[in-house]
């Protein structure tokens, strides 16, 4: 099985699932189009899956870089190849198709809990998880439903925390990949780019130091990417 990992930076460190995934065999290729990196055909992957980052999914001006990278999740989709976008990932995937992208009035921070809808709880996506979910959320902007889009998971004040397009194409707001590790240098390292204080927040020490949570959120992360890894026909 062979994974490609669209990444928005350098990492710093592996994220939840590497380490585990690549000891039972899976390959696991990254790209940055931030960096000028092209991937190959999407028929040559199992499953594409998109991640955060710190642009605006907007900022075309900025990063002119986005246009590629929603240029080749394009080509996946239409390839009929399974793609997850986590966050920046799902907010660039709903802007491919078509819906807006926007502040929140309600930024959303710490371990959550994701409520699954009637259509969620019949999705593969989440087969053998916890209902609800425990997610990490982190982000300023969110996204309508795409038109055709169905709507999987939300919370009270975010609406669309995960959809499916398809029976192969998933956007995820919240975020299951990363580790404790991460979690605990982007709550200093990155302190400065923190959602304002809001009735979705929680103390970043506090978030960081929650072992039980991080253990969690990894193993639905693994579970998830093998389900999703298995959609390809």
């Amino acid at each position: 099985m062979r994974y490609l990992l669209v990444r928005h930076g350098p990492p710093r460190s592996p994220y939840n699932f590497e380490s585990d995934l690549s000891a039972g065999g899976v390959r696991l290729d990254t790209v940055l189009f931030s960096e000028g990196g092209r991937p190959a055909s999407p028929s040559e992957f199992d499953a594409v899956i998109v991640f955060g980052g710190y642009m605006y999914a907007t900022e075309d001006d900025r990063y002119p870089w986005i246009r590629d990278e929603l240029s080749y999740m394009e080509t996946v989709v239409k390839a009929g190849v399974p793609l997850l976008g986590i966050c920046l990932g799902g907010q660039l995937l709903a802007r491919l198709l078509g819906a807006r992208v926007y502040k929140t009035p309600v930024p959303e921070f710490g371990y959550w809990e994701i409520e699954r809808t009637e259509a969620g709880r019949r999705s593969p996506l989440f087969e053998g998880l916890a209902d609800p979910l425990l997610g990490f959320l982190w982000h300023n902007d969110v996204f309508d439903l795409p038109s055709g889009a169905v709507r999987l998971a939300r919370t009270e004040h975010c609406p669309n925390q995960a959809f499916s397009y398809g029976d192969r194409t998933f956007g995820l707001q919240f975020h299951l990949e990363f580790s404790a590790e991460q979690l605990r240098s982007m709550v200093t390292r990155d302190a400065a780019s923190l959602p304002a204080p809001s009735p979705v927040w929680q103390d970043p020490g506090a978030v960081a130091a929650n072992e039980a949570a991080h253990a969690s959120v990894k193993a639905s992360m693994l579970k998830m990417l093998r389900t999703v890894g298995g959609l390809k026909a």
